[in-house]
Parts: C-alpha cells; sequence; structure tokens
C-alpha cells in the first residue's frame, strides 16, 4: 500500500490529483442543498475498492458513502429500511420474502429492481476468498453449489416481481436480511470489465465515484438523485494520512476535516487541552482479542495457560490509565450493548492465581512454554508492550513483532502467526455477528479454528428463532461457553476517537465503526 509522506500529502489535496483520469466531466453537478468539501482522513486507503467483496473495515468506511443495503443501522444501533422497506420471516427462519423500495435510481441511471438484488449477491459470490457477504449469503439454498461454480446462480432467491425478493435457506437464518450487502448495478459493472470498481460509480447511496487513485486518494459527490434526498457537502475527499500522528498534524494544520485517532497516539490527545472542542468519541460495537493458535504454541492448547495470560492483564487500569476513560472492559466477547450476559464471570486480574495456573500446567514460572510472537500492526505498538511486558514477567516467553498492515491482514487471515490481535467489527446489531462468525466451527473468519459441537448446536437453535429477545437466552449460553474455554484472549475495547471540524456533528461516526454520510 502507498505511504503518503506529508509534502505529497500537501500536493495531492492543493493539486486535487492532476492529470488523473476521472468521471467529473461526465457526471452533471448536483443541485441540492449542499455546500464545500468535506475531506476525511484515513491511516490507510485500500488498493482496491469493489463494493461486492468487502473484507475491512476501512473498505466498508470509505464504501459506505457510495453503496446501500437491504438495512441499515441509525446512531442508536437500531435496524432501520435501507433498499428494502419490509422483510416477513416464516416461523423457523428458513424462508424470507423481502420488499424491494421502489423509485431508488442507480448512479448509472438505471431503476433498482428486486432482480438486480439477486445479481447483487450472484456477483458477490463468484469471487474468490472470504468476504462479509460470503459470511451472509452460506445459508442461502445453491451456495455452495454457486461458490463450486457447478451452477449460474443462488438457486434459493427467486426474483417474484421488480419489488419483492423471495429467499430459501437450507438452515434458519434469522439474522438474513441485516447483514451488510452492497447492492450494486451489476449489469453496469460487467460491461466495464473486472476492474469496473477503479472507474465507475454503480451504487445507489449519497455520494458517487469522482475519481480515485489507489491507495492515495478517492473523491466522490453528492448524488442528485438519492432516495434521502440533499447531503451536505458537495464532495467528499478520503485521503491515506499514515498511522501515529500524521492524521492529527495535519488536522492541526486544517487540511483535513476529519481523522480518527490512533490507539497509540490517544493519550496525548486525550491530555492536549487544546484539542477539547474538536473531540469526539463512541463506543465500539467490536470485540478485540489476542487469538493464541495452538497448532503453532502446544502451551496454548492449555486452557490453564491461557486463562494465565488472561489473569495477567489489568484491564480496568488500562481503561483508565493507558485509554484515559474513553474504553470499555468487555466480560464476553460480544460488547455490552448487544447481549447484556448475566452469565458471564468477570475478567478478573490475578497474577498469584495466574502463577498457580502455570505451576499445575507444568510450566513454573513459564519454564517450558516455548518462545512465541505476538503480532500486531504499527498503531497498537504501546498498548501491546504491556500486554507483553505482564507475560514477561510472569517467565511467559512472549516477543512483540509489528507486520504492515496489509501483510498482518493477509497472514493473519491464514493463521500464519503463534498470537495476533484480531478484531472484529459488528456489521449488524446482533450478536450472531460475534458469535457465528467468528466461532461457528465451519466459520471462515474463526481466528483460531476452535469448534464446539456444544456451541455449534446453540447457534443452530438460535438461528431458528426470529424472536430477537428469546433468542438472545440462547446467545447468552453460547457466549458462556466461548468464555468457559477461553480460545482467545478479551482486550479492552476502546472508543472510536476522532477529531472533528465544526462542520460535523457528534454523531458522525457510528457505533459500528461506519461514518454517517447520510
Amino acid at each position: 500500500m502507498p505511504v503518503v509522506r506529508r509534502r505529497q500529502f500537501l500536493g495531492l489535496v492543493g493539486g486535487g490529483l492532476l492529470g488523473m483520469a476521472g468521471l467529473a466531466a461526465a457526471l452533471p453537478r448536483p443541485a441540492m442543498a449542499a455546500s464545500g468539501t468535506l475531506r476525511i482522513g484515513l491511516k490507510s486507503l485500500p488498493g482496491g475498492l469493489n463494493p461486492l467483496t468487502v473484507s475491512d473495515l476501512v473498505a466498508r468506511q470509505v464504501l459506505g458513502s457510495m453503496y446501500e443495503s437491504l438495512t441499515t443501522v441509525d446512531s442508536k444501533g437500531r435496524i432501520l429500511p435501507g433498499l428494502a422497506t419490509r422483510w416477513e420471516a416464516s416461523d423457523d427462519a428458513r424462508r424470507w420474502r423481502l420488499t424491494i423500495r421502489d423509485g431508488v435510481t442507480f448512479h448509472t441511471g438505471r431503476r433498482l429492481t428486486a432482480l438486480d438484488v439477486k445479481r447483487s449477491f450472484e456477483a458477490a459470490l463468484t469471487g474468490d476468498g472470504a468476504n462479509f457477504a460470503v459470511l451472509a449469503l452460506a445459508k442461502v439454498r445453491g451456495f455452495r453449489e454457486l461458490r463450486a461454480k457447478t451452477a449460474g446462480d443462488l438457486s434459493g432467491i427467486t426474483v417474484a416481481d421488480d419489488r419483492t425478493l423471495e429467499v430459501v435457506c437450507d438452515e434458519p437464518c434469522a439474522v438474513f436480511p441485516f447483514a451488510r450487502l452492497n447492492i450494486v448495478d451489476v449489469e453496469a459493472a460487467a460491461q466495464a470489465g473486472p476492474e469496473w470498481f477503479r472507474t465507475l460509480s454503480a451504487g445507489t447511496g449519497p455520494y458517487r465515484l469522482v475519481r480515485s487513485s489507489d491507495g492515495i486518494r478517492m473523491d466522490v459527490e453528492a448524488n442528485p438523485d438519492w432516495r434521502g434526498g440533499s447531503v451536505p457537502f458537495e464532495r467528499v475527499s478520503f485521503l491515506a494520512t499514515g498511522i501515529g500522528n500524521d492524521g492529527i498534524t495535519l488536522f492541526n494544520d486544517s487540511q483535513i476535516d476529519f481523522t480518527f485517532v490512533d490507539t497509540d497516539a490517544l493519550r496525548g490527545v486525550m491530555d492536549d487541552p487544546g484539542f477539547k472542542r474538536s473531540l469526539s468519541s463512541v463506543p465500539r460495537m467490536q470485540m478485540r482479542v489476542v487469538a493464541l493458535d495452538p497448532r503453532r504454541v502446544k502451551a496454548f492448547g492449555d486452557l490453564r495457560v491461557r486463562r494465565a495470560m488472561s489473569l495477567l492483564i489489568d484491564r480496568a487500569a488500562m481503561a483508565e490509565r493507558f485509554f484515559r476513560g474513553v474504553a470499555a472492559v468487555h466480560n464476553g466477547i460480544v460488547p455490552p450493548a448487544l447481549l447484556s450476559n448475566e452469565r458471564l464471570e468477570p475478567l478478573a486480574y490475578d497474577p498469584a492465581l495466574a502463577k498457580r495456573l502455570l505451576e499445575e500446567a507444568g510450566y513454573p514460572e513459564g519454564r517450558g512454554i516455548e518462545p512465541f510472537q505476538v503480532t500486531i500492526v504499527p498503531e497498537y505498538r504501546r498498548e501491546f508492550v504491556y500486554y507483553v511486558s505482564q507475560w514477561n514477567n510472569a517467565g511467559i516467553p512472549a516477543k512483540l513483532a509489528i507486520a504492515p498492515r496489509q501483510e498482518f491482514i493477509a497472514r493473519s487471515r491464514r493463521r500464519d502467526y503463534d498470537a495476533f490481535l484480531f478484531g472484529w467489527t459488528a456489521t449488524y446489531p446482533d450478536p450472531m455477528n460475534f458469535l457465528d462468525e467468528l466461532f461457528s466451527s465451519g466459520s471462515r473468519f474463526n481466528p483460531v479454528g476452535w469448534t464446539s459441537a456444544q456451541f455449534d448446536r446453540l447457534i443452530e437453535r438460535a438461528m431458528a428463532i426470529p424472536d430477537q429477545d428469546r433468542r438472545a437466552e440462547v446467545y447468552k449460553d453460547a457466549e458462556r461457553l466461548v468464555m468457559q474455554d477461553l480460545p482467545v484472549i478479551p482486550l479492552v475495547v476502546p472508543d472510536y476517537v476522532a477529531l472533528r471540524g465544526n462542520v460535523l456533528s457528534d454523531n458522525f461516526i457510528t457505533p459500528f465503526g461506519g461514518l454517517n454520510f447520510g
């Protein structure tokens, strides 16, 4: 991924990437009450932003300005109609009937129909690798055949008419309409070729693509035909600022209007009174853990060792001192705002008990545990220095390793590390986003390959319960199973903290890591 130096960045802002081919000349200017350009600094921009194969948070943040899903989530975590205005489930949640919003047009000018939704689902599954769409559609009838390329369509999805889609699943799927699935003008995309998303805007969202320079900058402009009406800015520019203090410096110099504050830079910003009026924060709907791979380090296969490593972390002190109070201690793997689980034990800090557990496991003072690396990306170095030092003080031979972001993402998905930071942000407000998608034995995003037949049965049971309150009772038992076996070590979850200009409100950031462009 390109690294943008400060001088290069300022040149891009001032020069507008002169000489780069764009779409601005081909599109009419929006006639609406929008003014000015919003400049958003992000530490990195993915090289390719294909809305059909999204698999990371930054891509979701950028693409959320251009593409919409069946449902959306408001700032309080409530599910609202998006491109679907109604969704009805059968009693066993194996069948869904979706009503598609009328009067919506793509950026290409074509009218949205139910067939476009079906085509978007199918196009998202024809590519290689795991992505959010693969998770959401895995239970739909015909999924395996389409992925194996033995069928040309999803047999479980039927277009009843232009406004109605009927979905049949092989297994119960109580959360099907809530998953984030970008709807695309697949017909236009196919005509533009395999790299269509670099030059073509084919969504229905509040903004549409103007131009893009891979990994450096992307410009979008207001969509005059957006179903939600006017938007506050005529244009939005996404700019790669790098990690650490670079985004903060650029914000201070009025070169950008918004930047997230990295974890390692958080204390400096929180302690500086000059930033007080610009600070904005919101709790994260996120799980942050250290994933321990027992295939690579034998000791990780012993629950007593995993418990000892957890007991050596003083989470309350980290939340208060390191994160300056803008962080939460989650006693489980599901954010408490999504599932308040009274069946979980608090995550204690107890070095004495940790020492006894290591002795019982046959590793007194850590002796006999093979040396291992804990791999992270650069912006979490200071935080992880504490964790690794705590383990070292108890004799556990951990060593901190730093990897470039794109390398880290690719290798952690292949489970190429002994231990590594694993973060997962909810795409919809239901605990299934964490339980099924991360810990079911068949999940493609299971961070350490943990399996439990009892857990799988609970998830299958929950999937068949359309009622949210009744489903939550099953979720609680499933989460307790994970925490009893502790395949991952939960960490403190910091808030999303950002610096924002006066042009933005506090609700610009959502708890799901998205940006509120509407």
